[in-house]
């Protein structure tokens, strides 16, 4: 069975697994540095599963900033029917890409 850990940063829950990488909201850190993620909010390995509540007691996952870059560019139109009124938008939110070097958990 795979060791996965799922975590919380920027609102949002990625799953992660050592080795791979993840794109999160935007992180401080310059390329190369550590980064430690401590909202881990269940584990999963050979020792079974752990949930926590919220969070899972003493576990953490470890990774490294691979680059800081903007995400794709998303669309926002509006429009209001018979008043000749249009407008365009556009959002490109900055994103951290990392890689999960290790989970650990007690």
């Amino acid at each position: 069975m795979a060791t996965y850990a799922i975590i919380k940063t920027g609102g949002k829950q990625y799953r992660a697994e050592a080795g791979t990488q993840l794109c999160v909201e935007k992180l401080d850190g310059e390329r190369g540095a550590q980064v430690v993620f401590s909202e881990v909010l269940l584990v999963s390995g050979a020792a079974g599963v752990q949930v926590g509540a919220p969070n899972v007691a003493g576990a953490r996952v470890l990774g490294t900033v691979i680059e800081q870059t903007r995400d794709n560019k998303v669309l926002i139109h509006h429009y209001r029917r018979r008043k000749n009124s249009r407008k365009s938008m556009g959002h490109r939110q900055w994103i951290t890409r990392v890689k999960v070097d290790a989970i650990e958990a007690q």
